[in-house]
């Protein structure tokens, strides 16, 4: 190809063969989740460059090298014991779909359920209703100026915008974004995508008058990026509802077990996987798995790895690993957030331990596994909460979903927020006396920094609480919502 830092040369560090990966994550084995890996996958998994007088290839790490970035360096992975604590006399509760009788597996929209096709159900346009607003977007490409309108206007793609639309451009984007969103249960044609443009009755676009008239070429490439947005949002809504219609009545409470998907495997533990260049990491990583195999160290911090044995977690032990760090565990560290939460609820079931057994109560914590295996919600928009959280009180159990949150990119009408109430239409319909379902999102943000303009007790009653402005008792406040 040639001899110098040339285009092509530097292009060639990436490319690489997209693996099919397990469980079709396109990742290669060291960055998904613990599995029992084949022997010698790693150099299967592995992309070699070659070259004849390819000392560039040499400069190039060099390179790297003085600029601080790491090189294409064998990664050592180092496995560290994982103890599932959960015991079966505790007999907590979860809500899971229901198991088929053929094969024992749980009900899955993607595999047993029906195959939407996009441009059919206009009965759900009503349901879908998307709002598209593109003032901001349009006046930052305008010079700065007090042109923005008192009123905003309202707009749709009507026959004249429709006749200059890419329509097979416009297929493509929507396809590829199934692809993204692994929605192979999800049919898309270029005659379903047209039908939903020549309706507006599930969208309200607002947007200035002149940008959709027929008077300049901007305006052409301006309506194919509205009407690919469009038709995005619809496929996340109509999938959702699709989803939702299929799976709720599938929906139950039953035990959880030491089987659930939400525990890691035992067996395998967590990998830490770091380059094999970082001899100091290498070092931190060894002494944490020697440490940890000693029964008196619950509390570990070693270079920028902490490690904790809760007795409130099901599993043990949780880590957290320092922001920055190049160090990779599976299954994933809890974030600084995430971290907080955790440790704030040790100290509060420690602090209140007396009072807990006086009311009977006990607390029980279970990180919660992201899509394929945790408990997620297409109601909230494939959301997956961070934690489950149970509070035992006699025979009563209240289940509560946790998200450590910064809450910058959301709104007070974003579906995780508003889950707090979809999850009592979750509960009324599983018809379980004995079971109390809450959702509550715990803001690292401080709460003048949102600019919400809502009370405290607006906040309180959207279940958010502040983890920075009400650290000492957050949680107080969480349990006395959570009892009422």
């Amino acid at each position: 190809m040639g001899k110098s830092e040339g285009a092509q040369i530097i292009q060639l560090f990436g490319r690489g063969v997209r693996l099919k990966g397990y469980n079709w994550s396109l990742k290669r084995s060291g960055h998904v989740g613990v599995f029992k890996k084949p022997a010698y996958i790693d150099e299967l998994e592995r992309l070699n460059v070659f070259g004849i007088e390819a000392d560039f290839m040499q400069r190039f790490k060099d390179f790297l090298k003085e600029e601080g970035l790491p090189g294409n360096e064998r990664k050592e992975v180092f496995k560290v014991p994982l103890t599932i604590t959960y015991g079966i006399g505790k007999k907590l509760k979860i809500i899971r779909p229901k198991r088929k009788r053929d094969d024992g597996q749980e009900y899955s929209f993607k595999n047993d359920g029906p195959v939407p096709t996009l441009g059919q159900h206009a009965d759900l346009h009503a349901r879908i209703n998307i709002e598209s607003d593109w003032y901001p977007r349009i006046q930052t490409v305008k010079s700065k100026g007090n042109q923005q309108a008192s009123a905003k206007e309202t707009a749709s793609l009507t026959r004249t915008q429709l006749s200059f639309l890419n329509m097979d451009e416009l297929f493509f984007e929507v396809e590829q974004y199934k692809r993204l969103k692994r929605w192979h249960n999800l049919n898309v044609s270029k005659s379903g995508l047209r039908e939903l443009l020549n309706v507006s009755d599930w969208y309200t676009l607002f947007i200035p008058a002149e940008n959709m008239a027929a008077i300049r070429y901007s305006n052409v490439v301006l309506w194919q990026q509205i009407a690919a947005e469009l038709l995005k949002r619809y496929c996340d809504r109509f999938y959702s509802l699709n989803h939702r219609a299929f799976i709720e009545p599938r929906l139950e409470i039953r035990e959880l077990e030491k089987s659930d998907d939400n525990f890691p495997d035992e067996a395998e533990g967590y990998q830490f996987i770091v380059d094999s260049t970082e001899r100091s990491l290498i070092e931190d990583i060894r002494r944490i798995q020697a440490d940890l195999g000693k029964p008196e160290n619950k509390w570990l911090q070693i270079g920028h790895i902490r490690a904790h044995r809760i007795d409130t977690h099901l599993y043990e032990p949780l880590f957290h690993i320092s922001k920055g760090s190049s160090i990779k565990v599976s299954p994933v560290a809890l974030n600084e957030s995430e971290y907080k939460f955790v440790m704030a609820l040790h100290d509060y079931c420690k602090d209140r331990e007396i009072r807990l057994k006086k009311n009977n109560q006990e607390i029980y914590l279970l990180r919660n596994f992201s899509r394929g295996k945790g408990v997620g919600f297409f109601e909230a928009g494939s959301f997956y909460p961070d934690f489950i959280l149970w509070m035992v009180e006699n025979d009563k159990q209240y289940i509560s979903f946790i998200e450590p949150h910064g809450l910058r990119q959301e709104g007070p009408t974003s579906k995780k927020i508003q889950f707090h109430k979809t999850i009592k239409d979750i509960q009324t319909r599983l018809g379980d006396p004995t079971v109390i379902l809450n959702s509550f999102i715990l803001s690292w943000i401080k709460q003048k920094e949102l600019e919400w303009r809502l009370t405290i007790q607006q906040f309180e009653d959207n279940h958010i609480l502040f983890m920075s402005d009400d650290k000492d008792s957050y949680l107080d406040n969480l349990f006395r919502i959570m009892k009422n």
